[in-house]
C-alpha cells in the first residue's frame, strides 16, 4: 500500500515546515499589495492624461478639420479661416522663417472626439484660451450639455494630452502647445555621454579587481568602497559635480558637467553587476586557456570578458534605466527648467525629462498637472524599454556552466 511520505520521515521539522508556508504565504501579501499600489498609480496617471476640455480660439471660427489632411494643408486652411488672403497664406508657409514660426506657435493634433466628429483635427495656437478643463468621466457625462452650450469660436474636444506631437514639441508657456521634446533630446545627449564615461571606467575597474589584483587589504578596501558608493544618496553626487565640474573646473551648468556628474552616478553600479558577471565565468575556463599558453591579457580579454559580456550589458542597461530617472543630481548642477531650444553642443544648456516634469508639476494651472501626467507616461514608456531590453537580453545569452 503506497503512502504519502511525511516530514518526520526525511528528518524534518513538521513545526519548522508549517512555519516556513505561513512565512511564505505572509510574503505574498506585501508583493500583491505592491503591485496593486502600482497598478492603481499607473491608472491614475493615464486617467489625468485625458480630458475633454472647452477651448476659444484667439482667432478664427475654432474650425475642427477631417483626418486624412496634411499639417499644411490643415495649417493654410486655419490661415485662410482667420483672415489672411492665399497668397499671404502661401507665403507663411513657402519662406522658412515664417513656417518655422508658424509650427511653433500652432499645435496641429488629432483629437478622438470633437463637437463636428469623431478623429479629427484640431489646431490650437499658443494664445488659445481655455474656457473650461472636466475629467474623462465627467466630460463624457456633460458631453451633449457642453456641446450645446458652445459660443463662436469654441471647441469642444477629447484631448488625449500624450499624442505624436507631444513627443516633437518644444516647452511652452502655454499647457495646451507645451511638449517634451526638447526634453527627450537634452535626456539623450546627457545619458549618452554619461555612458560614455561610466562603461569604460566601470568596466575596466571591475575587470582589474577581479583579474588583476590579489586578495588583500587593497582589494577588500576598494569593494566595501565601491558598494557604499553604490548606495549613496544621489544628491551627494550632485554636490559633487556642482563643487568639482560646474565650478571648479570652470564647466557651468552645461550637458558636460551634467554627463559627468551622472556619470559619476553610474561608475558604482556598473562596476558590482560587471564583477558579478566576472565571477559567475567558471574558473574552469582560465584554467583551460592558461594550459594552452594563453597569456593573461589573452585569458582575460579573449576567454572571461567575452563570456561575461551579457551580464556586463544587462548592467549597464540598468544603470542607464536609473540615470534616466534621476533629477535631484542634475537640479544641483543647473539643469535649466525652461529650455525652449535643442542642446547645440557640449556646453549648451539643457534640461531633461525628469526636470521637465517637475516643473510642470510646479506650475499654478491645472493643465500643466496633465502635461506631466503625459510626461511621466513618456518616462516610463523609456523606463520600460529599457528593463525589456535587459530582460531580453539576459535570457536571450544566458549560459548554463
Amino acid at each position: 500500500m503506497n503512502r504519502t511520505p511525511t516530514p518526520e520521515a526525511f528528518g524534518q521539522d513538521p513545526w519548522k515546515a508549517r512555519i516556513d508556508r505561513v512565512f511564505a504565504r505572509a510574503l505574498v501579501l506585501p508583493l500583491l499589495l505592491a503591485l496593486g499600489l502600482l497598478a492603481l498609480l499607473l491608472g491614475d496617471t493615464l486617467y489625468r492624461s485625458v480630458s475633454v476640455q472647452v477651448v476659444r480660439a484667439d482667432m478664427g471660427p475654432g474650425h475642427t478639420y477631417p483626418f486624412g489632411l496634411s499639417a499644411e494643408t490643415i495649417l493654410q486652411k486655419e490661415l485662410l479661416a482667420q483672415g489672411y488672403t492665399e497668397e499671404e497664406a502661401a507665403f507663411m508657409l513657402q519662406d522658412p522663417k515664417e513656417r518655422n514660426a508658424l509650427f511653433l506657435q500652432n499645435r496641429v493634433e488629432l483629437m478622438w472626439n470633437t463637437h463636428e466628429g469623431p478623429f479629427r483635427y484640431v489646431v490650437t495656437n499658443v494664445y488659445d484660451e481655455r474656457v473650461a478643463d472636466f475629467s474623462l468621466v465627467e466630460g463624457l457625462r456633460r458631453w451633449q450639455e457642453l456641446k450645446v452650450g458652445l459660443e463662436e469660436g469654441e471647441r469642444l474636444v477629447l484631448n488625449p494630452w500624450l499624442d505624436q506631437s507631444f513627443l516633437t514639441r518644444p516647452p511652452s508657456r502655454s499647457p495646451l502647445t507645451a511638449g517634451i521634446g526638447v526634453a527627450i533630446w537634452g535626456t539623450v545627449w546627457v545619458l549618452s555621454l554619461a555612458l560614455l564615461f561610466a562603461i569604460p571606467v566601470g568596466v575596466g575597474t571591475a575587470i582589474l579587481l577581479e583579474e588583476y589584483l590579489r586578495e588583500g587589504r587593497l582589494s577588500r578596501i576598494l569593494e566595501v568602497n565601491l558598494r557604499n558608493l553604490a548606495g549613496v544618496p544621489s544628491i551627494v553626487y550632485g554636490l559633487l559635480g556642482l563643487a568639482l565640474f560646474v565650478r571648479g573646473m570652470g564647466l557651468g551648468p552645461s550637458v558636460l558637467a551634467a554627463a559627468l556628474t551622472l556619470g559619476l552616478l553610474g561608475v558604482p553600479v556598473i562596476v558590482v553587476t560587471a564583477r558579478e558577471a566576472l565571477r559567475a565565468v567558471p574558473d574552469s575556463l582560465r584554467q583551460a586557456a592558461f594550459a594552452l599558453g594563453a597569456t593573461r591579457r589573452q585569458v582575460v580579454f579573449r576567454v572571461v570578458v567575452p563570456a561575461a559580456l551579457p551580464g556586463m550589458v544587462t548592467g549597464v542597461i540598468l544603470s542607464a534605466a536609473r540615470l534616466i530617472g534621476e533629477a535631484a543630481p542634475l537640479l544641483l548642477v543647473g539643469a535649466a527648467a525652461y529650455v525652449p531650444f535643442y542642446p547645440s553642443g557640449l556646453l549648451s544648456q539643457y534640461t531633461v525629462v525628469p526636470v521637465q516634469i517637475y516643473l510642470w508639476i510646479s506650475q499654478n494651472q491645472p493643465e500643466f498637472a496633465r502635461v506631466a501626467a503625459a510626461g511621466i507616461l513618456v518616462m516610463l514608456l523609456l523606463l520600460s524599454v529599457l528593463y525589456l531590453m535587459a530582460l531580453y537580453l539576459r535570457n536571450r545569452f544566458r549560459r548554463e556552466w
